[in-house]
């Protein structure tokens, strides 16, 4: 006789993302999520696979580990973080540049561990305002001239 194992996907819902910076691999965001596990069990969260589109733009994925411990029934606190490859810059800045608020999407899937690995679907959308991407080109920007001509930078009105 045989036994089935049945997991039920956590539900996972996206809060928040915001910018944190550059780094040699392109634009890096921090995602807040809420995370629930209906299971009779603890599960933990390995990975996540994530996919950003900027006004229905394509403009990279990224997949980053995680460390989290969902226990049972009980809705908790996830942060991620997510880099936009370089390759998709220039689709967020044009679209940062072409009008005052920005709509984006999130999806991905994150991996579920428990006797088995399980891939949970997330998706989110939202808007932000232009300054989110032009501020976060210009500090990027003034950090890179700093570390050639200290003292030199950009102002944004």
């Amino acid at each position: 006789m045989g036994c089935t194992i049945h997991v039920e996907t956590p539900r996972l819902t996206a809060r928040d993302m915001h910018f944190v910076g550059f780094d040699n691999n392109g634009v890096v965001f921090d995602v807040s999520f809420m995370a629930y596990n209906n299971n009779g069990f603890d599960l933990d969260l390995r990975d996540m696979n994530a996919n950003l589109w900027i006004e229905g733009n394509h403009v990279g994925s990224s997949v980053t580990t995680l460390a989290a411990h969902l226990p049972v029934r009980r809705e908790v606190p996830v942060q991620a973080r997510v880099t936009v490859p370089w390759q998709g810059a220039p689709a967020y800045l044009m679209a940062g540049l072409g009008q005052p608020v920005v709509n984006y999407q999130l999806r991905g899937e994150v991996t579920v561990q428990h006797y088995l690995s399980v891939r949970a679907s997330f998706e989110t959308a939202g808007q932000v305002p232009r300054e989110f991407f032009l501020r976060g080109a210009q500090n990027g920007l003034n950090n890179v001239l700093q570390s050639v001509l200290p003292g030199m930078g950009v102002q944004m009105p």
